[in-house]
């Protein structure tokens, strides 16, 4: 087949386009491979990112909760539910629902937090109210009460769920609400039905009647909205489980652990349950303290089209690239043969015509410059550039896309790690709010307020219990001021409270509490102080302002250390709130910032990321890929000249031949390579030759048929060293006036004759019998025009074995006559030996056209018969001569099978004793 494989336009265009698209993929896999690879550890790092800060943010707003949840344990709330206000006057009762509302009024909560707060007495002599956020009022509730949560079992439900986050369902309620206790009125089972109906499918978190009063707070359904950024990556989702791995809240289309043995039995607005999709991955965070679960969804969907927009771009710069490299290769390659196709035309044109002497071609032909140039490095040349344009193309393409894909991942990871501190340094922000408006509603500060400002130094309240107030870990100290900025109170330092007085332009005449920045912090200068104005009687009826100055490690846990970054919050006039830097020890060359707002503030976020693994991980992957692609690079060439040098065989042999043919060898022919320019030449060059050598043929057969009528004459009468003398001379005149061809068949014949009439034994040695052979194929292939070839397969230890004399030529002449009846080339006979079980055996195997299976049979039948009673003479002295003449001199030692199918050729297997002469 690669003998076949002839150097066409077509065939080098083609494997030009293979290379290109060979090297294309090569380096598309390293490209593609490298940058997934620098997409995933910037992925990871953005993910653990993500899920860090949601979950410090979900725990700010649960201790916020929480601390909500201790502080209307206080007896300040909880005293007006414990002092019986049914049994009271309706003024008394009057009077402590004011003192309440006002309280709560204090709290200020949001309604993206809270949505309501359930206060339940213990019976029916104790007020249970709600208080909805969104209205001013409480709403008292006359049949809901712990007693009739007793009596409808509803008690086994809620007050197991002490301090849980959790969310009932209809059948959560149905499974445990009975109706059939007589302490149950119809009133009192439709106003508990309604309270059902309230809480179900809501956040809840209660105390369990840790106090006699059953507090219940319900959440708002963006309550965990508010500890992720408006804006998320694609693909990406956060959900929040409670016990028993109950869905509470998600942001993903279903749930995500909605599995066979991991799906929750509830169910939210935004959430319906549902299988999860195959391709998202979880990953799931505990939050100990409240027996939550977090988890983080990625469905990897931003990643999946980054890799679809690479292999695009990719996949048209190939296509490109092949277009190219296959246009220049064809136009190339057409100068190329140019000069074939001439030669091959004027050959062709000789071959056809009656003209017995060939045209020179023009001088001219072959130009100086590009044609002078060899086959092979011509050829070399398109395959290198079939190579080295996608290598570099493709080389320049994905370094841009690295370096493309590397600056829009860390941008991604700049926006959304630059989102989420937003939202926690808002969260930490509105949780240190949320305890200063905790401490101003506070009864010992309205006690202390009130009695112009001496309760504390009488009888020690305000020390005591507001500084074990919940939260106050992450507060530096706080003070209380009269309207001038005069210290009244200081949480430390109270001899000394001069130190902790205000300028008053930092008081305003606003009710909501409010930061300001640049203040003069005893522990820390210049740093940030939240403010809230107190209204009540002061020393001269005056109003009151709280300062409370947060510590400055409520930032210092929003870095997740997974991402080298730095952090600076400056005001709106450009003053440092607060600073950090990750590594001081980087070149500050490789910190590229983002800066972005703090939600409901005017304060600036400045975050600097400093990818230092992930820049590393570049420059290897464009040191790798420079390697990879110089060594690419190195073995295509390597491959185009070893695959030049096959392509331009044929044409070495074409030159060749026809420089022994211009020697005077006419009997020389090339085997056809298909269809091919050079195989044009060729058969041109066949046609030619045959041409000139029909009249040397003639000559020579009537030479030939001469000298046989005159042995036949003189054969009885002639000596037998008289006529190969003679053969000699005419051997030798051959060879002296140049036909060479006359005297190797010259040769050949006093060859053959000498071994025919010969006086020997019938056995001989095989080698002689192979020679004989040899003699006898040379005659024929110069007959027949060379139509086959003649192989030898025996072992040289076999030679010197004894065979039967004249055995193997008969079946030579058996497989050129009526094997290749016809041929004019591709005829193909192979001699083989072996030795095998002490017998000696002999195989002549030919590709001709073979027999079908009735011939078979017919022939094996007549070689079978008698001596003299053959079917037929077709084979003359042919196959039933030579088994007759081993069975005459080996007995029942020998064997001949024939083996033959319609064109696949026939093979003859002689077995004979291994013997020696």
């Amino acid at each position: 087949m690669i003998k076949r494989f002839g150097p066409t336009l077509r065939r080098i265009v083609i494997l030009a386009a293979a290379l290109t698209l060979v090297t294309q993929l090569a380096l598309a896999y390293i490209g593609l491979t490298y940058m997934d690879a620098i997409d995933k550890s910037l992925h990871e790092k953005r993910t653990q990112d993500m899920l860090y800060q949601f979950q410090q943010n979900v725990l700010v707003q649960l201790n916020n909760i929480d601390n909500l949840l201790l502080l209307l344990q206080t007896p300040e709330f909880s005293g007006y539910y414990k002092n019986l206000m049914r049994l009271r006057s309706d003024n008394v009762a009057a009077l402590g629902m004011w003192e309440l509302q006002q309280k709560f009024n204090t709290l200020d909560l949001s309604p993206d937090s809270v949505q309501a707060v359930y206060f339940l007495g213990q019976s029916f002599v104790q007020r249970s109210l709600v208080q909805r956020i969104s209205s001013a009022s409480f709403v008292d509730l006359p049949r809901v009460d712990q007693d009739r949560l007793h009596y409808s079992k509803l008690d086994k439900l809620i007050l197991p769920d002490r301090e849980l986050l959790t969310r009932y369902t209809q059948s959560d309620f149905a499974q445990v609400f009975r109706t059939n206790n007589p302490m149950l009125e119809k009133a009192d089972i439709d106003q508990l039905k309604a309270f059902m109906a309230e809480i179900q499918d809501r956040l809840v978190f209660s105390n369990g009647n840790e106090n006699g009063v059953l507090t219940i707070i319900m959440l708002s359904d963006r309550f965990f909205e508010q500890a992720i950024p408006k804006k998320m990556p694609e693909g990406t989702y956060f959900s929040v489980f409670g016990k028993d791995k109950r869905l509470l809240w998600t942001t993903a289309p279903s749930n995500p652990l909605s599995s066979p043995e991991g799906a929750g039995t509830g169910s939210t607005n935004p959430a319906k349950e549902g299988q999860s999709d195959a391709s998202s991955y979880n990953t799931i965070k505990q939050l100990s303290p409240f027996n939550l679960s977090i988890v983080y969804t990625d469905n990897d969907g931003g990643s999946s089209v980054l890799r679809g927009e690479r292999i695009y771009q990719m996949a048209g710069l190939s296509l490109v690239t092949l277009l190219i490299t296959i246009l220049f290769n064809y136009l190339y390659l057409k100068q190329v043969f140019k000069p074939f196709r001439m030669i091959s035309k004027q050959i062709k044109n000789f071959s056809l015509s009656n003209e017995w002497l060939l045209r020179m071609l023009p001088d001219d032909l072959i130009k100086k410059g590009f044609h002078a140039v060899s086959m092979r490095n011509k050829i070399i040349l398109a395959l290198i550039v079939a190579v080295g344009v996608p290598a570099v193309s493709d080389g320049v393409l994905y370094a841009w896309l690295s370096q493309y894909d590397i600056k829009r991942e860390m941008q991604m990871s700049f926006d959304v790690t630059g989102r989420f501190s937003a939202v926690s340094i808002h969260n930490r922000l509105k949780f240190t709010e949320t305890i200063l408006k905790e401490i101003s509603a506070s009864r010992q500060l309205q006690d202390y307020v009130t009695n112009n400002y001496t309760t504390p130094l009488l009888m020690g309240g305000l020390p005591t219990n507001l500084l074990m107030f919940p939260g106050l870990n992450d507060i530096s100290y706080f003070v209380l001021l009269d309207e001038n900025g005069n210290c009244i109170y200081s949480s430390i330092f109270s001899n000394n409270k001069s130190a902790f007085n205000t300028d008053m332009e930092y008081l305003t005449d606003r009710d909501d509490p409010y930061w300001i920045t640049n203040y003069n912090n005893v522990f820390n200068p210049l740093s940030m102080a939240l403010l809230k104005r107190i209204d009540g009687p002061g020393v001269n009826g005056e109003a009151t302002y709280l300062l409370m100055v947060p510590k400055q490690s409520i930032f210092e846990n929003i870095d997740s250390g997974l991402i080298n970054t730095s952090y600076a919050i400056t005001d709106a006039r450009g003053h440092t709130i607060y600073e950090t830097r990750a590594n001081a020890a980087v070149d500050d060359s490789g910190w590229q910032f983002s800066t972005s707002g703090i939600p409901n503030t005017d304060w600036k976020l400045t975050i600097g990321f400093f990818f230092n693994d992930v820049l590393e991980k570049n420059r290897e992957y464009q040191q790798q890929f420079l390697l990879f692609t110089s060594i690419v690079l190195l073995l295509s060439i390597a491959v185009a000249v070893a695959i030049a040098i096959q392509l331009v065989k044929p044409i070495h042999r074409l030159k060749e031949t026809m420089l022994r043919v211009g020697e005077g060898d006419l009997s020389l022919r090339l085997e056809d390579i298909d269809n091919t320019e050079i195989g044009g030449i060729v058969r041109s060059y066949n046609r030619m030759i045959d041409q000139l050598h029909r009249v040397i043929n003639e000559e020579n057969e009537l030479i030939a048929m001469k000298t046989r009528a005159e042995i036949d004459m003189l054969q009885a009468q002639i000596n037998p060293h008289f006529l190969y003398n003679t053969l000699e001379v005419i051997n030798m005149r051959s060879m002296k006036s140049g036909n060479l061809e006359v005297s190797a068949i010259v040769g050949a014949l006093a060859d053959l004759f000498r071994y025919s009439i010969a006086k020997s034994s019938d056995i001989v040695e095989l080698e002689k019998e192979l020679a004989h052979v040899a003699n006898y194929v040379t005659i024929q292939q110069i007959r027949f025009g060379h139509s086959f070839e003649m192989e030898y397969e025996v072992p040289d230890e076999l030679k010197g074995r004894s065979i039967g004399r004249f055995v193997l030529q008969p079946i030579i002449e058996n497989a050129i006559k009526h094997g290749f009846n016809g041929w004019e080339d591709g005829g193909r006979i192979v001699i083989s030996a072996s030795a095998e079980n002490g017998n000696l055996k002999v195989r002549i195997v030919d590709n001709g056209i073979g027999m079908d299976k009735e011939t078979l049979a017919h022939v094996r039948a007549d070689m079978e018969r008698e001596y003299g009673k053959a079917l037929s003479d077709e084979n003359g002295i042919g196959l039933r001569n030579v088994y007759q003449r081993l069975k005459l001199i080996y007995k029942d030692s020998t064997s001949m099978t024939i083996e033959s199918g319609e064109m696949k050729g026939t093979a003859i297997t002689l077995t004979v004793p291994l013997q020696t002469p």
